[in-house]
């Protein structure tokens, strides 16, 4: 069976989402010409896409498409974005989507396209998505537990950002709690001295789960100034009885420019950007650790764009951290996607 990822990918594009796969790094992107640069960590629209985008053919059986339209009423089942703070959000519509394809090609398109593409490949998008819409919904019900907005796919284009490195960005998406649950049996249980630090907190909710371990402090390090304005509202609503932490705080800044507290650190990536910029973030903690020598942990998470795969050797090269061994990630229902991940802690001086 082909890869889903080799094909043309114009019906699941607009069947489930609007979305299609990446021919070099299986991530989904939209429905524009764009490229993936794999080296770089990110898609890059300015160029065209390995895969052929192209508009999809309008369905010739009319009376299907009629019938359709004739039930049109369920189209209003629209997946509307209940957040009052106007971000784009590519979480919703999916099923909208979908049917307002199914409306306009015929009820019969699914089955011709499920046999042009393969059984195999095309159950396999349809998982993938319907993990995707399950993982968002248990998200949603931990924002309303919690009394927070943290869940969506954020998308960055439109936003208020501090910096250079806005197209070196990756959406915001947040780590689920039981992945983060799970990284966290790999860091020593004594923390009590350490500052956390979440590169690319986006609406933290890394920050709030990670409140709920004995952190001396936790800082989220976000560009995008609306996201900036919603986690800390969200750190200042966040309900939980578990919550151990509470020095919580959002820096406003390019984490190109960040200043790393001279405390002990854990320093959690989840592939916020390409690897230029996460090169100079790691360049600098570097020469925070050589001046003022102490513990640190540095976590790096990727679920797309395969960014483990350029940031495990990156660190490695530095020289003074070491991997740690680490379970492999459980297939977790409320992430979107199985992340790929790593722990390092540094090496003491010799």
């Amino acid at each position: 069976m082909r890869s889903l990822n080799r094909l043309s990918p114009d019906w699941l594009l607009q069947l489930l989402g609007g979305r299609a796969a990446c021919a070099y790094c299986s991530d989904e992107v939209r429905r524009q010409p764009v490229q993936c640069d794999k080296n770089a960590g990110r898609h890059d629209p300015r160029s065209q896409h390995s895969a052929d985008l192209k508009p999809l053919v309008r369905s010739p059986q009319e009376n299907v498409l009629g019938w359709s339209r004739s039930i049109a009423p369920l189209s209003d089942l629209q997946d509307r974005n209940p957040s009052l703070n106007g971000l784009e959000d590519r979480s919703f519509g999916r099923f909208s989507r979908a049917w307002s394809h199914i409306r306009q090609h015929g009820l019969l398109e699914p089955i011709k396209l499920v046999h042009r593409h393969g059984l195999g490949a095309s159950l396999g998008f349809v998982q993938r998505n319907a993990r995707y819409i399950l993982a968002d919904r248990l998200a949603r019900k931990w924002d309303r537990q919690h009394g927070v907005d943290t869940a969506g796919s954020i998308q960055l284009g439109a936003l208020t950002v501090v910096g250079p490195h806005r197209a070196k960005g990756n959406e915001a998406v947040c780590t689920s709690p039981r992945t983060f649950d799970f990284i966290m049996k790999s860091l020593p249980r004594d923390l009590h001295d350490h500052t956390f630090i979440d590169i690319g907190s986006g609406k933290s909710r890394t920050l709030l789960l990670a409140s709920r371990y004995p952190f001396a402090e936790i800082i989220g390090v976000e560009f995008a100034r609306e996201l900036v304005d919603i986690a800390r509202s969200n750190i200042e609503r966040f309900r939980d009885p578990l919550q151990t932490c509470r020095a919580l705080s959002v820096v406003e800044a390019d984490a190109a420019a960040y200043d790393f507290p001279e405390a002990p650190l854990v320093v959690y990536f989840y592939n916020p950007f390409s690897k230029d910029v996460f090169d100079i973030v790691l360049k600098n903690l570097v020469s925070s650790l050589e001046r003022r020598p102490r513990d640190c942990f540095i976590v790096y998470g990727s679920s797309s764009h395969r960014a483990i795969d350029w940031a495990r050797p990156a660190i490695r090269d530095t020289g003074i951290f070491r991997e740690l061994s680490v379970p492999p990630m459980p297939g977790f229902l409320d992430a979107i996607r199985t992340i790929d991940y790593a722990v390092f802690q540094v090496q003491p001086a010799a």
